[in-house]
């Protein structure tokens, strides 16, 4: 058999593994002496030094760690509110530590977990989209959220879930309530439990209910705690909270209590939608998962819609304008990264979206999901490229990590050029840079 040798660089260390099988040797006759040497008198075997020689592996990997501290962000300034301004753009920031406790929280991006983990800290650069959104964001906190209903669109890697998650941050850092959602594609993925709801003729989903109460009691208590409740709330299997309670007292019960989870999220809800105390934020990544068919399945075996599922229907009534906060904002984003989970023609059409599939007069469209996505959603458009201000930033981070040894005029232009400014690959180009200093 020809063995299989694959590289698994990593960046602070290189495997290499291989599929060829170790072949134990043969097993020699047995003695009569040796038949003897059993239990407690039998000799054990030394375990071998080395690489070499027949072994019972059935691998061998060689690793060596490359030296080499750290990088260290700790001169660059802190992601504030002050900071969202447009003299800022094209800086390299990193995220207050207790701000990115709660966004840690909340949970990561699939795409950004590792590289807001590693390499120094979690780290951003401040683009003019950037600024954009915390105006919007201001207008927002003394208004209703239906006329603020935004949508971020853009080709993929043009930086959609990075600028996300800054508005993240920055409603955390001035005071809103927030319930970020950063993998919707989990509400539809058919990855929880569910079962049909004759009283609400939806399917139930309990697990993703408790989930996201747990996430806003752990990320928004002390608010929560300041909020009570104007009349009594009832729900299911004979619970209640009571009028006077604080509002963290009903979000407790529905995250411990999975039969009164959905119940209690959607009262959760309701109560955060009439208290004028705090502006309210609902930001959603892989939004467009809530506008195409789930991988849930009826009895019958036939496909569930998202709006016939208790935690997606939710979102969508906030999506659509049925429902509002007093205060507040809805906020998300479209993802291109998962090739199986595109926005749907649906979507495409209602938002006018690029695609390589061209929507004609026969293309089948989902009446549902057409009036949801074009029931007032503001689009914001996000370029496929940086301004060279905002690339300088994004080099100057790197470089600064380690990845641009000398940071020279040459290789940003090669990188800028290569990428034609997209944030992603231009990481991807100063990662295969670094990748080839160090191997």
């Amino acid at each position: 058999m020809r063995p299989i040798v694959r590289f698994a660089p990593t960046p602070l260390s290189r495997g290499l593994t291989t599929s060829a099988p170790a072949l134990a040797p043969k097993k020699a006759a047995s003695s009569p002496a040796s038949k003897g040497r059993q239990g407690f008198n039998q000799k054990k075997k030394e375990p071998s030094s080395g690489g070499g020689g027949g072994s019972s592996n059935t691998s061998i990997t060689l690793r060596y760690s490359m030296s080499g501290n750290p990088p260290d962000l700790s001169d660059l300034p802190r992601l504030q509110p002050d900071k969202y301004q447009s003299e800022h753009v094209g800086k390299p920031t990193t995220f207050a530590k207790g701000s990115f406790e709660k966004l840690k929280a909340f949970g990561l991006p699939r795409k950004l977990e590792k590289e807001l983990s590693a390499s120094g800290g979690p780290a951003s650069v401040i683009r003019e989209a950037t600024v954009d959104l915390a105006k919007r964001l201001d207008g927002a906190k003394s208004g209703s959220s239906k006329a603020a209903r935004y949508v971020l669109t853009g080709e993929r890697g043009s930086g959609k879930s990075i600028l996300l998650l800054q508005s993240v941050s920055y409603a955390v850092e001035s005071g809103w309530i927030v319930l970020y959602v950063p993998k919707a594609t989990e509400w539809t993925n058919s990855s929880t439990h569910y079962i049909y709801d004759p009283s609400t003729q939806i399917f139930a989903q309990w697990q993703s209910a408790q989930q996201l109460l747990s996430t806003l009691l752990a990320t928004n208590k002390d608010k929560l705690d300041a909020i009570k409740l104007s009349s009594n709330v009832e729900l299911a299997q004979g619970k209640n909270v009571e009028k006077g309670s604080s509002l963290s007292a009903l979000v407790q019960l529905g995250a411990k209590d999975d039969r009164v989870a959905v119940k209690a999220l959607d009262a959760v809800m309701g109560v955060l939608e009439k208290q004028t105390q705090y502006p309210v934020m609902l930001a959603i990544d892989e939004a467009q998962t809530l506008f195409t068919t789930s991988k849930y399945r009826a009895p019958d075996y036939t496909p569930i819609e998202p709006y016939h599922l208790s935690t997606p229907r939710l979102a969508l009534d906030f999506i659509a304008g049925r429902r509002s906060f007093s205060r507040g904002t809805i906020l998300t984003s479209l993802s291109l990264s998962d090739p199986t989970n595109l926005p749907s023609p649906s979507l495409i059409s209602a938002l006018s979206l690029p695609s390589t599939s061209p929507i004609t007069p026969y293309t089948a469209l989902d009446p549902y999901h057409l009036e949801h996505a074009s029931s007032g959603l503001q689009k914001i458009d996000i370029p496929f490229g940086m301004t060279s201000k905002e690339a300088v930033g994004i080099f100057d981070l790197y470089a600064k990590k380690g990845w641009a040894p000398g940071g020279t005029d040459e290789l940003f232009m090669e990188n800028y050029t290569a990428s034609a400014g997209n944030p992603r690959e231009m990481v991807r180009g100063l990662g295969r840079t670094f990748l080839a200093l160090t191997s």
